[in-house]
């Protein structure tokens, strides 16, 4: 019998064809334990007397799966696993219109376009791992605002091959309100810093289930793949299962497995109010705070603030290379203090806020410094400090 394979035919637009490419690249285009994992998965269905149809891409590392589902023109069904990378440095640099794309022997993927042709070495559809069915009824359809924002304040704080693997992942915490009213809330932590965001919805359709609270650890792979396609989606269907979650837009699903572990206790590393208040104009602090650092220690990354009735002073100094200050007009309440912080970690958490003002609040120069912004009250950062002295 003649495996399925060898009968995928099938025309698609390139800007179509390049944008699933692109949607799966993130995942294939890492580090793979095997060859399979770097390839991409092209299936072609729903043949009819008009040749219409879909072409899904499918790429997976075990860890996390994404499937694009795309219009085409599909003359016989099948299926091809082929290289991701080799697929979109073809597909990238052919020209706009139609392709042709065939099977050749059961095992070659021919791309044709105009005058130019290649055939790419493949394998088994049977042979790529089996992506797991999407089950939309048991999925919460959920704004893209909500995601979009909360990526943006939090995202930023996640730790990255951190030896702790909770932190390698955002803790996504769902919380009842009320009734049908949940609390959905992001947190990011490195241990140097935190990103906290909340948004309130309802939850007609059961995301908090028969629990008070849900934890979840989302990995940071899976939330900046989700990022990728939320914008061009009104509503992501979200779909929390007790090892994974998954997430559809409107032509994509991505599916992940969820961080085991417990996530630290973020509620103790947010300080009360705090007795000193600067609120500071955003687009000119942040140009202050990049112009000073570039004198700062490559190790340390440091700057030091000093906050003064009307101003603050930013300093840096490396005392191999030299040494910057500068002023800049605060509107301060307190008695007064000087913090060091890491100015990468500053300017992080800044570019996550929206308002033209924003409100830096401290305590004391060993005490957490939280970043504020006045329109968004349900969001915050925070830096810890660095000792002043081990920056002199």
């Amino acid at each position: 019998m003649k495996s399925q394979n060898s009968n995928l035919i099938f025309q698609i637009e390139k800007g179509v064809f390049l944008l699933g490419i692109q949607r799966a690249q993130g995942i294939t285009e890492k580090r793979s334990t095997a060859p399979i994992f770097s390839n991409v998965l092209l299936e072609g269905t729903g043949q009819g007397s008009g040749g219409k149809g879909k072409v899904s891409i499918v790429a997976t590392d075990l860890e996390i799966g994404i499937k694009g589902t795309y219009p085409a023109h599909v003359q016989s069904e099948g299926g091809i696993a082929v290289s991701g990378k080799k697929l979109h440095e073809i597909i990238r640099e052919l020209p706009e219109g139609s392709i042709d794309i065939t099977m050749e022997d059961g095992k070659f993927l021919a791309i044709k376009t105009g005058s130019s042709y290649f055939k790419i070495t493949g394998s088994n559809k049977e042979d790529f791992p089996a992506f797991p069915e999407i089950n939309e009824d048991s999925m919460v359809l959920i704004d893209s605002n909500i995601y979009r924002e909360m990526i943006k304040k939090t995202l930023f704080a996640v730790a990255e091959a951190e030896a702790r693997h909770v932190l390698n992942g955002a803790l996504l915490e769902i919380e009842g309100i009320g009734h049908k009213r949940v609390m959905i809330r992001m947190v990011g932590t490195d241990g140097h810093r935190m990103s906290l965001c909340e948004r309130s919805l309802e939850d007609s359709q059961g995301l908090l289930g028969e629990e008070k609270v849900r934890q979840l650890i989302v990995p940071k792979k899976t939330l900046l793949e989700l990022r990728r396609f939320i914008d061009v989606n009104e509503g992501i269907k979200t779909g929390i299962g007790e090892k994974q979650i998954s997430f559809k837009g409107e032509d994509i699903y991505l599916t992940s497995r969820l961080i085991e572990g417990n996530y630290p206790n973020y509620k103790q590393v947010i300080p009360q109010k705090g007795e000193q208040t600067a609120r500071v104009n955003l687009s000119h602090f942040i140009s202050v705070v990049r112009r000073v650092s570039v004198m700062s220690r490559e190790k340390t990354r440091a700057i030091k603030m000093e906050f003064l009735p009307g101003k603050a002073i930013l300093r840096a100094n490396d005392p191999e290379i030299g040494e910057a200050r500068e002023d800049i007009e605060v509107s301060y309440k307190g008695e007064g203090l000087t913090i060091g912080l890491n100015y990468q970690y500053l300017l992080d958490a800044l570019e996550s806020i929206d308002d033209e003002e924003v409100i830096i609040e401290m305590q004391s120069n060993l005490s957490p410094c939280v970043i504020r912004q006045e329109s968004d009250p349900d969001s915050l950062c925070i830096v810890m400090p660095m000792r002043v002295q081990e920056m002199e």
